[in-house]
């Protein structure tokens, strides 16, 4: 008994003993793996140099192109604006049309084009000024509709001349809040020579998914942030036609990390698809992103203590509202609620006035830009009006029978 007793101890004492150790020789490993696989990613190959983005930038009226055929042939050199048709003008090819090539096409088309006029022609095509670009914002935004930005937004450094900085201030003047491109749109920088800046004085800001919903006045309550989807023209090699992506702003909401924040191209179609439960948290953080603006323009009329225009936070409620404007009188009728939606029709509600109610309810909404509340007459206000509009020729004439009775006693 007394031997059965200590081999079953030793036993259960070497399980134990490798219950413990094991893990530890696992767990090792796996930060082993992890720092090998973290410094292999930190040291790119040569081939990252050749990855050029398959949905390359897309040429269109108004693009300003910097055109090199060959280094050797200067003269070949030329610097032309996209027309309207589509075309520009080059020597020994005269008028070509380029609309709808990306930057890689156009490099290789010219560079068979030239082939035969030239020997070893390298064609290098860049673009100086970027075209306006018009995109279309549907879905839960808060104004959907047809916006054109800036293709492409100079950013002046700090430490331009003072010549240069009177067109564009120190940013030390730059609210914080504000992005580099609400900042120059802002500040009238649109028109700023970019052959001139961008080697020098300034940096190229492209506009991306952020601004274009941004310029369509930010989320709604109901807006699901996890599925923006973005269709966008197709390039010639890759079969034309358009693509579609689902991005999340999640993380962009939460944490500020960009990587689903795309730059926006002419032509895109952003849709910011609908939850069916208002999210009370993300106007708050939309606000605070700078996504949305702080302030929202409301009517207040009725039977209440202040009636007439309040400025209210994006995310304040009906109630909110009501009590910005003094709160309801005592005596008080149904609330009238009218809003003119994103689709062009009218949604209109008649409730009860209740303090309590949930924020982002029925009852109790989160409020857009323009919407009415108006406190209605109950029925002992209605009847008291009624009565003195009839009464009110009678009490004339009584005062004056009154006043006449006096002066004859």
């Amino acid at each position: 008994m007394k031997f059965n007793y200590k081999l079953n101890f030793l036993i259960f004492s070497a399980f134990a003993i490798s219950s413990i150790v094991l893990p530890n020789k696992v767990n090792s490993n796996i930060n082993i793996t992890v720092e090998e696989s973290h410094s292999k990613q930190t040291s790119p190959s040569l081939n990252y140099l050749k990855k050029i983005p398959k949905n390359d930038y897309i040429i269109g009226a108004g693009d300003q192109l910097n055109i090199v055929i060959s280094k050797d042939y200067p003269e070949l050199t030329r610097t032309e604006v996209v027309d309207g048709e589509g075309t520009i003008y080059l020597n020994k090819l005269n008028r070509i049309f380029v609309e709808g090539l990306t930057i890689s096409e156009l490099n290789k088309l010219l560079n068979d084009a030239f082939d035969k006029y030239i020997k070893f022609p390298s064609p290098e095509v860049k673009v100086l000024k970027y075209r306006p670009i018009s995109i279309f914002i549907d879905g839960e935004v808060d104004s959907p509709g047809l916006y054109t930005l800036d293709g492409a937004i100079s950013v002046p450094y700090e430490n331009s001349s003072k010549e240069e900085n009177i067109l564009s201030p120190s940013t030390n003047d730059i609210n914080p809040g504000l992005n580099k491109f609400e900042f120059l749109a802002d500040n009238n920088t649109k028109d700023l020579d970019l052959n001139k800046i961008e080697t020098t004085t300034s940096s190229i800001y492209f506009p991306t998914i952020f601004d274009g919903i941004r310029q369509a006045g930010g989320f709604t309550a109901f807006s699901n942030i996890s599925e923006i989807e973005v269709i966008r023209k197709n390039n010639l090699t890759n079969g034309g036609g358009y693509l579609k992506t689902t991005l999340n702003f999640e993380n962009l909401m939460k944490n500020g990390d960009n990587s689903q924040n795309i730059r926006i191209y002419d032509e895109d179609t952003i849709l910011v698809k609908k939850n069916n439960i208002p999210n009370s948290e993300l106007l708050s953080k939309a606000i605070k992103s700078n996504i949305n603006p702080r302030f929202i323009n409301v009517n207040v009329l009725g039977r209440v203590k202040k009636p007439g225009y309040l400025s209210l936070s994006k995310s304040s409620t009906l109630n909110d509202a009501i009590r910005m404007a003094g709160g309801p009188q005592i005596i008080k009728g149904k609330i009238v609620f009218i809003r003119y939606k994103n689709d062009g029709t009218i949604d209109k509600r008649n409730f009860k006035y209740s303090k309590n109610s949930r924020r982002g309810s029925l009852r109790n909404p989160f409020l857009n830009n323009n919407d009415l509340i108006f406190i209605d007459e109950n029925f002992f206000t209605v009847s008291a009006a009624v009565i003195n509009s009839v009464t009110s020729p009678f009490t004339g004439l009584l005062s004056t029978y009154g006043l006449i009775k006096a002066v004859e006693d």
